[in-house]
């Protein structure tokens, strides 16, 4: 019993530790750079919040509904469109 005890415990560390690392990933810069832009927090960047990007708006605007989703922009920085 008291080995069956012992690999429980050792599985319940395990698990915990792996939680634990995977809490510790570095966010993607990407995403931090997409959530400073976007400062109405609306998951989406409109308005004023796309004057920055203008010039590329129609590269960037894959569905030219006039907003660039965290989608659109993940695909800018990654083509080199928004640095």
């Amino acid at each position: 019993m008291t080995k069956i005890a012992g690999s429980i415990a050792a599985l319940a560390l395990v698990l915990t530790a792996g939680s634990a690392v995977a809490q510790t990933k570095a966010p993607n810069p990407v995403d931090a750079k997409f959530v400073a832009a976007d400062v109405d927090k609306s998951g989406s960047l409109e308005g004023k919040e796309v004057d920055a990007f203008k010039a590329d708006l129609a590269k960037i605007d894959t569905n030219k509904d006039g907003k660039i989703s965290s989608q659109e922009f993940d695909v800018a920085v990654k083509t080199g469109l928004v640095k």
